[in-house]
């Protein structure tokens, strides 16, 4: 991978129920805008950001983005509080000379690393916590209060008290969520314009299919064990394969 060009996009700071959405809009416009063939552009409105992105409008891969996004969240769901990072890469396929004949070498040309750290939608179960609390203590000084008018006091300063903390999780949530969907806008603008930039290192056009270039989609924690495993399952099947010694009589 010495001539392979790797692109670090900034981190995307989403909670876990937004991680799977944000990650179609920045890999299929990575993969889009990578479609050197002839392509029917689809475009997407997002299910819970306010952006149309476009795919290429082959099933093929759209399951395998699919496929891959479980994957991720299902990574991210067993250790959420790290730094998760997946990474996007184009390859070509060259055949070359080896001991039992011929295989296909992967060469690497393009990555793109997308990093995500998962927020906790921690604010909102905060907040929850303090008014249950809040009317807790209430409910003791309403039961221990004689005075109905004192009671009727704690209500509707509980009210006020209940009123206040929603719209204090609403504004957190809003000035959350508008902050990811202008990071969102930002990555998608930049992996547009670095398309644009950076040209040289493609290797030439061989196939007549929409997605002109195979691409892996792997991440960290995960691509190192599973190459080592491919290794070894090969090395399996050639052994298998493999014809035994003739038996002596």
């Amino acid at each position: 991978m010495a001539n392979c060009e790797t692109h670090n996009l900034p981190v995307l700071e989403l909670e876990p129920h937004q991680i799977r959405e944000a990650l179609r809009c920045v890999l299929h416009t990575i993969i889009f805008t990578r479609a050197l063939g002839y392509v029917i552009p689809k475009d997407v409105d997002s299910e819970l950001f306010d952006v149309t992105y476009v795919q290429c409008g082959d099933p093929g891969v759209e399951a395998k983005v699919e496929s891959r996004i479980t994957d991720f969240c299902t990574q991210v769901e067993k250790k959420p509080a790290e730094l998760h990072q997946l990474q996007l890469s184009f390859y070509e396929t060259r055949r070359k000379q080896a001991w039992f004949g011929t295989q296909d070498e992967r060469l690497y040309w393009e990555t793109w690393v997308v990093s995500v750290l998962v927020l906790q939608p921690d604010i909102a179960l905060l907040q929850q916590q303090q008014q249950q609390h809040q009317q807790h203590q209430l409910q003791q000084q309403g039961s221990f209060g004689a005075l109905t008018g004192a009671a009727h006091h704690h209500h509707h300063h509980h009210h006020q008290s209940q009123q206040q903390a929603q719209q204090l999780t609403s504004q957190v949530r809003a000035a959350r969520q508008a902050r990811l969907q202008s990071a969102l806008e930002e990555q998608l603008t930049l992996v547009v314009r670095r398309v644009n930039d950076r040209r040289d290192h493609i290797p030439p056009v061989l196939s007549t299919s929409a997605v002109t270039f195979p691409f892996d989609i792997t991440f960290s924690g995960t691509s190192t064990r599973g190459s080592l495993q491919g290794g070894l399952q090969a090395v399996g099947k050639m052994l298998m394969k493999a014809t035994p010694p003739p038996v002596l009589g």
